[in-house]
């Protein structure tokens, strides 16, 4: 049988909670703004559907904190924090390669929230949670790919053989002499490029 000590929400569990309150009100509000302008009916869709999912979230939430006699937090607010009649900053592109790196970005934080939460109701939370940004990444992908619009990692050759470091130069990156990229400094790479993309053409707008 479970005590008091172990059914209280533990500090890691907190922090998730609180996280992912913030997150999901932030993106009530960006998604608010995004579908009042919004013209591709494709992009709608999956702007509606991430929209109605953070609002899924957010109630749950409530409810969590409202059941532990924890403060509800400060998150955004729609009414307050967002100018509906204000122009679009951005296009539907733009809110279709958003959507897909929140979506990304979602897998990496659900899935950490799943591996810190031990309370039952807690974790089947979570793991809800990543489920749905799983299904909302593949939905996202699914689009970018049909409208010719997913950038790819690069192709690399097939290699003939597997080969293994020889020499501790291998670590010493781009001086001396110049090596090849590995296909993990690739994928690196690439995502960052995708997610700094985002980020500067947001920073640039909101300015």
């Amino acid at each position: 049988m479970q005590t008091e000590q172990n059914t209280k929400l533990t500090s890691a569990e907190i922090s998730q909670l609180w996280t992912a309150y913030y997150n999901e009100s932030l993106a009530i509000c960006i998604f608010s703004h995004f579908l009042n302008n919004v013209e591709d009916a494709e992009i709608k869709s999956v702007l509606n559907y991430s929209f109605e999912l953070a609002q899924t979230h957010i109630e749950k939430l409530k409810l969590i904190f409202e059941k532990e006699t924890f403060p509800l937090p400060v998150g955004f607010k729609l009414s307050e924090d967002v100018d509906l009649r204000a122009p679009r900053l951005f296009t539907d592109t733009y809110y279709l390669n958003f959507v897909a790196q929140l979506g990304s970005l979602g897998l990496t934080a659900y899935s950490m929230a799943v591996s810190f939460a031990i309370r039952k109701d807690i974790n089947e939370f979570f793991i809800e949670c990543l489920r749905e940004s799983t299904g909302l990444h593949t939905m996202t992908n699914e689009i970018l790919l049909s409208k010719g619009l997913y950038i790819k990692s690069p192709i690399t050759p097939i290699p003939n053989q597997v080969d293994f470091v020889k020499k501790d130069g291998f670590l010493k990156g781009f001086f001396g002499d110049v090596r090849p990229l590995s296909v993990v400094e690739i994928t690196n790479l690439y995502a960052n490029i995708q997610r700094n993309a985002i980020g500067a053409a947001t920073m640039i707008g909101f300015s």
